[in-house]
């Protein structure tokens, strides 16, 4: 899947709530304090599918404290970051099209 459909993918997702629109604060792995959830290179590589993409092969897990857990591809997670970041910045998600159309 391009870089575009991914972005526009992740946006969609992100707003009807599928996916978080705020990055969770990292943590380690078992510490008692553990605020959202962590991270971890995740063993199920090739089974599970993306949050993103729905493609196989995710290899980055959050797992979050209410039994979720979020795979993503790497491209994929950096994407969801970026989108993650636009949005703390008070910057829509859907204002523009990714592939730089101006807004009508």
């Amino acid at each position: 899947m391009d870089r575009d459909s991914v972005i526009e993918r992740i946006r969609q997702r992100m707003a009807a709530g599928a996916l978080p629109r705020v990055i969770p604060p990292l943590t380690a792995p078992g510490k008692p304090t553990s605020p959202t959830g962590h991270i971890k290179f995740d063993t199920s590589i090739g089974i599970v599918t993306c949050a993103a993409c729905d493609t196989h092969g995710a290899q980055v897990a959050y797992r979050f404290p209410d039994g979720r857990i979020l795979r993503f591809h790497g491209r994929c997670h950096r994407i969801w970051e970026d989108e993650c970041r636009r949005l703390s910045l008070g910057i829509p998600a859907s204002t523009a099209p990714v592939d730089g159309r101006p807004v009508d």
